[in-house]
This record gives C-alpha cells, structure tokens and sequence, in this order.
C-alpha cells in the first residue's frame, strides 16, 4: 500500500515517526512530502528503503493563489466573532493581522478599526456572512499542479498534516485528493491545532484525533462528522512513557552546581506567540517566589521554549553530556540570573527529549504559563503549577487550549490569581502534597485514552492502514458495479 504524507515541513514528522516506522515495518510504501522543500530524512527514517521523501506544491500556482488565501484567512479570522471565542482575543489579533496583510500594504500600521467594526456585527449578521464565504470558497476549483503532484504519486491515501492554519494551502491537496478520488485524512499534530489555528477548509474523509476534547473540536468547530473521526491518543508522546532517568539526582545537582539538598523547582517558557517578553516575568517571578522562607533555599532550573534558546542563554553556554541515550542527552547550560541557584538548561530536542525528562523527574514540581510542556511534566508524574497576572493573561486566557490544563477543568495544571496563592501551591509541591491520581487521570483522558500502558503508535498505524483498506474496497466494489 502507498501512503502519501504531506507535511508542512519535515520536522513535523517528528510528532509521528514511530507510526511511519511501523507502517514501514509492515511493508507499506511511505511518502513524506514536505511543502517547505527540506528533503531529507533523520535518524531511523533515513534508513528504510520504503520511506521516501518529496517536494510537494507549497501553495498554489495559478490565478486563484490570491484569492484563494485572502478568501481561507478572512473565513479564519471570522470564525473568533464566535461567543465562544469572545476572551480569545490573542487569537483574534493574530488573525487579524494575517487577513491584514493578504489585504493591504504590509508597511502600514495596523489598527482595530475594521475588527471593531465586525465585531459589532449581531448574530445573525455574522452568522450569514460566515456561511456565504463559505459558499465561495466551494468556488475555488482544484489545482491542476496539486493534481499531477498526486496523480504522479497514485497513493491510496493521502495524509495531511497539520492542515489547519491561517489560510493554509493543505486544504488544496484535500480538495485535489477528493477530485482524483484518492482517500484523504487529517492526523492532528499538536494540542491547540483544532481551536487555535484555522478551519479546516476541506473537510477530509478522516479525522485522527487524540482525544474526546479533540473529536468535539473537530465536529462543533469545524463541522466533521463524528462518524468520520477517530480517537487514538497521542503518538509523539509514546517515547516520554518509555523513559526512564539517566542521572541519579545528586549526579544532576553536581553537574548544575546545585545543593542536592535542595528541593529543584523547574520553570518551562512558552512560545513566542504566547509570552514574547517571558524574561521579564520570570525575574518578576524569582523575586516573588523567594520571599517564601520555603521556597527561598531551592534549586530552579528554566527550560526555554525550543525556538526561543536564543533569547535566554548567554553568548557562549557551557554544553554537557550524559548517556542513555547520547543523542537525547545534550543540554546548554548558563547562568543568565544573579541568583547562583538559577541555571537555564536547554537541549536542541523537541520530541523525546532526555534533557527535559531528568529535569522534570528530578523536580518537585514544574511552573509555566501556557506550553505543551506542562503536558509531558504531566505525564512524568509532576505537578504544575501557574499563575494568571496581568503579564501573562492575554497568552493563557486569551486562548481556548489553556483551559484544557486547568485542574478546575480536570487538568494538571493549578491555577494562581496572585503571587501569595502561587507560593502557597508551590510549598504545599515541595512538601509532596499534590493530586497525583489526578494528574494520572488527565493523562489518560487527554494523551492515551485508550490506556495508560498502551502504546498509541501501533493505533494509529492500524487506524490508518484499516482506513486505506475500506476506501480501496469501496472503490472496487464501485467499479464493478459501473462494469
């Protein structure tokens, strides 16, 4: 069997190469186009004869390229006029701004005038002009480029991935997909895909999501049959279960100069999008935390946000090493803080991450503000902790995937209003008093539903490849008829 996937850029296959390797594994031919043109294929992929990689169309080619993208970016940014979307407004901006740009100069300023104007829109108002760009988009005929690029191919299914963004360009491979008569899916890639980015514009003929929260996403936002979604939890978490640590703690502390005495005390940064100028808070934050007489003594380690290493270390940070395994285990280190009880300690990993594991494990308990992170602390059994203050608020309440962490919604992420109530989580954490069951709870619920103790790859390899099977049979059985 041919599978075709077509990814945004190859890094992404990152989140599902374990259920590439079994696909491989099981003798079926995989596919890996990238729209960015980064071609080539790392580690364990690199290695299989039936995994190849392509260029795929970045976006359009013919006359409807503008329109196209202006059309799928002003439906995106419709879709936070939506009472659900009312405190979303970091969201709302950055669509805003992206129908912005696809209209006008980029070199003028940006204001609030015409979102302000829209907003004041009732009901029915947004509700008709929602439903008429769609209309339109049924207009957009498929692309004669994106067609020879699949027909070339002649895959029994193809695969997009992450398919939602602002006026993302995947929704052409689906609609060309659908044209040739070719199954199409959609594989989730991260948490916020379905409530933060754009609409899905091409409905696929499948939906591999990773929870109930997902699938209800997918139907009430984005308007998915629910027969055509399926749950199999979250593969690019399989590896984070099988981990196990590396260093013994007293190793860990003599390598980051800290008291192995001391209780550790792990800060994970969030992206860009939502904290642009996080170091600030997280000054703010040391100051704060320290007034505790027990929190005062503690060892903290910040982990950066992958893309935003940069911006934390000093101009030449101090690299080590650890075994098992070395390749996930290489961690920058600097002392960008006054404090000499505060390192910053980051690895160029973004999945499967070793670096990230021993300083989670070894912590009493994790803080952030809004980052997929605090999931996998979730999962290595640490309880996370964060605060809601006028720095931080628009990056975590003004979005909808923050609440999903929430402990009040069955998350395990416990919520301050203020710095005292934040020492007092914090101390309650060094002293070992936390919802364990619950934080055990959320991650079956929300990464492995189908239990704790099973592996999600192997599910959603065999979601895929029954998906593949039954549409090749109901294309058969067309045909023989039509004989």
């Amino acid at each position: 069997m041919k599978i075709l996937f077509v990814v945004k850029r190859m890094t992404h296959v990152r989140h599902f190469d374990r259920v590439i390797r079994l696909l491989s594994d099981r003798g079926h031919h995989v596919c890996l186009a990238s729209q960015d043109n980064d071609l080539e294929l790392r580690g364990v992929l690199s290695e299989q004869s039936r995994i190849t990689s392509a260029s795929a169309p970045r976006e359009r080619s013919d006359e409807w390229h503008g329109p196209a993208n202006l059309l799928r970016r002003a439906r995106d940014y419709f879709r936070y006029l939506h009472p659900r979307y009312e405190q979303a407004t970091k969201l709302r901006g950055r669509s805003f701004e992206k129908v912005f740009r696809a209209v006008c100069d980029a070199s003028r300023p940006i204001g609030d005038t015409w979102s302000d104007l829209l907003l004041a829109l009732n009901k029915g108002e947004q509700k008709r002009l929602l439903e008429s760009l769609a209309m339109l988009e049924t207009a957009i005929p498929h692309d004669p480029v994106i067609d020879a690029f699949l027909a070339e191919r002649q895959p029994d299914v193809v695969i997009c991935s992450p398919l939602v963004d602002i006026g993302f360009s995947q929704a052409d491979f689906i609609k060309s997909a659908r044209t040739l008569g070719l199954p199409s899916a959609m594989l989730v890639f991260s948490w916020d895909n379905l409530s933060n980015k754009g609409l899905i514009h091409e409905i696929p003929d499948r939906v591999f999501v990773w929870n109930r929260i997902q699938l209800k996403e997918a139907v009430k936002l984005h308007g998915v049959s629910q027969d055509s979604v399926v749950v199999t939890g979250a593969a690019r978490f399989d590896e984070l279960f099988e981990m196990r640590p590396s260093l013994e703690r007293g190793a860990l502390c003599t390598r980051l100069g800290f008291d192995p005495a001391r209780p550790i005390l792990t800060y994970l940064c969030s992206s860009k999008f939502i904290a642009a100028q996080e170091r600030q808070f997280v000054e703010r934050w040391l100051q704060e935390i320290r007034r505790s007489p027990i929190l005062r003594d503690c060892s903290i380690i910040i982990r950066p946000h992958p893309g935003m290493m940069d911006y934390w270390h000093t101009p030449m940070p101090t690299v080590i090493r650890w075994q098992a395994p070395q390749e996930k285990a290489k961690a920058s280190i600097s002392r960008s803080f006054d404090d000499p009880n505060v390192v910053v300690m980051s690895s160029p990993f973004q999945n499967a991450d070793q670096v990230l594991y021993e300083t989670v494990y070894h912590s009493a308990a994790v803080v952030g503000l809004n980052t997929s992170a605090e999931i996998e602390a979730a999962i290595v059994g640490r309880p996370v902790y964060t605060i809601v203050d006028p720095e931080t608020t628009v990056g975590q309440e003004g979005t909808i995937h923050f609440r999903y962490l929430l402990s009040e919604n069955g998350g395990p992420v416990t919520k301050a209003e203020n710095f005292d109530q934040h020492r007092g989580h914090l101390e309650e954490a060094v002293e070992g008093r936390f919802n364990a069951q619950g934080i055990r709870a959320f991650v079956q619920k929300f990464v492995r539903p189908h239990g704790l103790d099973v592996p999600v790859a192997p599910i959603l390899a065999d979601a895929i490849v029954s998906f593949a099977e039954t549409a090749r049979s109901d294309r058969e059985a067309v045909t023989a008829l039509q004989r």
